[in-house]
């Protein structure tokens, strides 16, 4: 059945430790299947979220959905590509500028918002907070030898998933603003409910001294 959850495990002991490690992969379209459970981490592998070929707006939309960030690592061909990618992610709101290195806000041409802000005050502290940044994008260290050629572009040579990036998920995103409205309707209700009942009272009390007098 095509549209049947396919879903892998592997459970792997650590050489050196007590510690099991068990990988689940689930073969579905993220974001459109509600029974997949909160994700220690994501990964996307070459997703190319800077083309238009592609739409991970469901999917991205579902990773920054969780109450709490979710770790990611999103891997690239070129270093270029990235920076597309990194572009996307900030202009989609799926990842917080603040936690971005200015020298990467810069390159994709995002304004740093510390830069109206209180780190500016203080050069040692900016320099700190830079250091503590939450993302990063550098070579990744565990790509593969193999060169290719592009397909679009003759000259153009690549190793796939040269360049990897990770960071933090915003947190908060559609299901807890969908908590919110569904409180917030539930608060009406029953301040709506409550209001009736009181003006219901005060006409009962009214009647109530109408027929003493």
């Amino acid at each position: 059945d095509d549209d049947e959850i396919r879903v892998c495990r592997l459970d792997k002991s650590i050489p050196g430790s007590k510690t099991m490690l068990q990988i689940e992969t689930h073969c579905c379209n993220y974001g459109e299947d509600t029974t997949h459970l909160d994700p220690d981490a994501i990964i996307f592998f070459n997703p190319g979220l800077s083309c238009t070929d592609y739409d991970w707006t469901k999917a991205l939309s579902a990773a920054s959905s969780y109450e709490s960030s979710t770790p990611f690592l999103i891997t690239t061909n070129t270093e270029m590509e990235g920076f597309a990618d990194i572009k996307c992610l900030v202009d989609g709101g799926y990842v917080d500028p603040m936690e971005l290195p200015t020298y990467i806000l810069e390159t994709v041409d995002v304004e740093s918002p510390s830069n109206n802000s209180r780190y500016n005050d203080d050069v040692e502290e900016e320099e700190d907070d830079e250091q503590n940044k939450k993302f990063f994008l550098c070579e990744n260290p565990y790509a593969g030898l193999r060169v290719r050629q592009s397909g679009t572009m003759a000259n153009d040579l690549y190793v796939k998933s040269r360049w990897v990036m990770g960071g933090l998920f915003q947190c908060g995103g559609d299901v807890v603003k969908k908590k919110k409205r569904k409180t917030k309707m539930v608060d009406k209700s029953k301040k709506k409910r409550k209001e009736s009942q009181e003006k219901g009272s005060d006409r009962k009390k009214r009647r109530k001294g109408g027929n003493r007098r």
